[in-house]
């Protein structure tokens, strides 16, 4: 059995699927074209962000490539300041010569291996116990002497004592452990050298003069 639709009835049953295609073009279609436009778009300003980033990377890589080369530079320079390791018998000497100098008696000195790690290629640690006795301004002048070593060196302990308060000025025990700091060259293109290590053979000693 057909029912026959009347016009008004027609036309508003082919205007409902015609909003109901709309609406589903507009959910399924556009909303979805618009969602990726916009996903687009973020990606877009993501990668131009990106670019602008890399082109000043790019700008600053001839300046960077500069300041890198004089670092090395500068470090190059420094490692040969550091006293070659097979001189060590010269910075001792230079260490009795300015206890001497200040008027202190050095009672014991020390060499071993030192233990530091992740040093350059050919740097070379070596671990110095001092010994000194003097009274106080003596020994106050042989620590400013050993601090002008610095450029190589570290002191890693300092202790004194009062063996006797016989006097207003009385003298002191000083024990100092120092790094000292050398550089082989020959080493310099392997790693540094094993922790335990012996030292390489002390040179005979300079001749007298301050610390470098």
């Amino acid at each position: 059995m057909s029912v026959k639709l009347s016009p008004r009835d027609t036309f508003l049953l082919v205007l409902l699927l015609c909003i109901l295609a709309l609406v589903g073009w507009y959910f399924l279609y556009f909303q979805a074209r618009q969602d990726q436009i916009v996903s687009l778009q973020q990606d877009l300003d993501t990668r131009s962000q990106q670019l602008t980033s890399y082109r000043s990377a790019r700008a600053r890589l001839p300046g960077l490539r500069s300041e890198i080369a004089g670092l090395q530079t500068e470090r190059d320079t420094f490692l040969r300041a550091l006293p070659p390791s097979a001189n060590i018998g010269g910075v001792v000497s230079d260490i009795r010569q300015n206890v001497a100098s200040a008027g202190g008696d050095l009672s014991g000195l020390s060499i071993a291996p030192g233990t530091a790690t992740g040093l350059p290629a050919g740097v070379r640690p070596i671990s110095l116990n001092v010994t000194v006795s003097g009274r106080f301004q003596p020994t106050f002048q042989i620590i400013r002497t050993l601090e002008t070593m610095s450029r190589f060196s570290n002191v890693n302990s300092l202790a004194l004592t009062l063996p006797a308060p016989d006097s207003l000025d009385p003298k002191l025990n000083t024990t100092m452990a120092m790094t000292i700091y050398t550089f082989d060259a020959a080493g310099a293109g392997t790693a540094p050298a094993t922790p335990g290590a012996p030292p390489p053979a002390p040179a005979a000693p300079a001749p007298a003069g301050g610390t470098q």
